[in-house]
């Protein structure tokens, strides 16, 4: 048994998550209907991975609802249950440099979509970037809407994979 209550924190941290997601309308419960979330509502992150190389072809951003989707775009293995939680897949495409990436940051309803604030890391003006090629991507997973999420596609792209090494 742990001490200082470190379980306490854990399940009232656990009781918050479901608090919340029930009050902005997102489901991490049953398949049931699905309500949006309110104007405004961020949509919490509830696992993420980015990294520089992978096999992504080209720029994306696509939103996966299901399993067949994230097959054909996801660089890696993601932790995902379609009947609550849904993915969203972000990547550069072919780049020159190791020190360029993307990170998605925050997900929110805004009007009638959502939305999805990415940011760019990249070497800065005084660190020359180096010649290698990447291809830098990010992937969250976030509670399951029906809402359109806006710069992302539920389609993926024909030649979204390079069938060579990254």
């Amino acid at each position: 048994m742990r001490q200082g209550g470190r379980g306490v924190v854990g399940i009232g941290g656990s009781l918050v998550l479901a608090l919340v997601l029930h009050l902005i309308g997102c489901t991490q419960g049953s398949a049931g209907p699905r309500t949006a979330p309110p104007d405004g509502a961020e949509l919490p992150i509830l696992w993420e991975a980015s990294g520089t190389w992978s096999n992504l072809a080209r720029p994306v951003r696509i939103v996966a609802y299901d399993q067949a989707t994230l097959d054909q775009a996801a660089p890696v293995p993601v932790p995902v249950d379609f009947s609550r939680q849904m993915v969203l897949i972000a990547g550069l495409g072919p780049t020159v440099g190791q020190d360029l990436g993307i990170r998605i940051v925050r997900v929110w309803r805004e009007g009638s979509r959502l939305r999805v604030q990415e940011r760019r890391l990249h070497p800065g003006a005084e660190r020359p970037a180096d010649l290698h090629r990447s291809s830098p991507w990010t992937v969250v997973v976030v509670p399951r809407c029906e809402l359109n999420v806006e710069g992302y596609s539920s389609r993926v792209p024909p030649g979204v994979r390079s069938d060579g090494p990254p």
